[in-house]
């Protein structure tokens, strides 16, 4: 690799280095910032925004705009960037959900996060030999390119569950708190509101939770009685309502 290319690539890595410290000395001045950012959808998808502009410059050089040497910087940065926004927006989402749910589940289920292991290394190693092919032949866009690929299918199956590690992580379970529908995966947890929910129904072997645009769907290779947890469901949101919350789905 041009000296050049290395120079430019180590100032985008000092700049990400720098911002990610900035970053987490923000995060100590302001500690309810994590719970805020993971609180909602569309909070948690403007700290993707920022691999924009590295993204324009790596597609500007793909099309000859610019040097190939900045292309090369602002593809790595590009994914670099992702990955940590990536790892960060999950971060904030769980920091939400056990800000919100300090209570005792009422009930717990065994859950088996849905996914095929095998597909997902396949595709993980296909393009981690594609992108050694690339880099041994000088084509560093396309070595970056298709390394992202893998990357981010790696980070995937670990962030759903689809690969899981021996005494790492927590068991996958669905819990139910006062606030909502707790989904625990090994290394983060999300959340299903009580009042985004408008019908919990059982349909063609799913358990499913209405929500406008977004459904949560669980079949029965994910959790084994889907009937069970269905009435238990019921029978607590019923109680919710006898006991005066305002959580009741609408």
């Amino acid at each position: 690799m041009d000296a050049s290319v290395v120079a430019v690539a180590g100032v985008a890595v000092s700049g990400f280095l720098g911002g990610f410290f900035v970053g987490i000395g923000i995060g100590r001045l302001d500690g309810r910032l994590a719970d805020r950012l993971g609180s909602r959808w569309h909070q948690r998808v403007t700290v993707l925004f920022s691999v924009v502009p590295f993204s324009i410059a790596a597609g500007a050089a793909a099309l000859g705009g610019v040097e190939p040497r900045v292309g090369v910087a602002a593809l790595a940065s590009t994914v670099a960037v992702t990955v940590a926004g990536w790892v960060a927006v999950r971060l904030a989402e769980t920091c939400y959900v056990d800000s919100i749910t300090d209570d005792d589940p009422v009930a717990t289920w065994q859950w088996e996060p849905p996914g095929n292991t095998w597909l997902y290394g396949i595709f993980v190693v296909v393009w981690l030999l594609d992108g050694v092919k690339y880099a041994v032949s000088g084509r560093w866009m396309a070595s970056i390119a298709v390394a992202g690929f893998a990357i981010s299918w790696l980070c995937i199956a670990v962030d759903e569950g689809v690969w899981q590690f021996e005494r790492m992580g927590a068991t996958p379970a669905i819990r139910v708190h006062e606030a909502g529908l707790v989904i625990q995966r090994p290394f983060r947890r999300s959340i299903v509101l009580w009042e985004d929910v408008s019908h919990v129904r059982l349909r063609d072997d799913e358990l499913v939770f209405d929500r406008g645009f977004f459904d949560v769907r669980f079949d029965r290779d994910e959790v084994a009685d889907l009937e069970a947890v269905q009435t238990d469901i019921e029978r607590i949101l019923e109680r919710v309502q006898i006991d005066g919350f305002r959580l009741l789905p609408r």
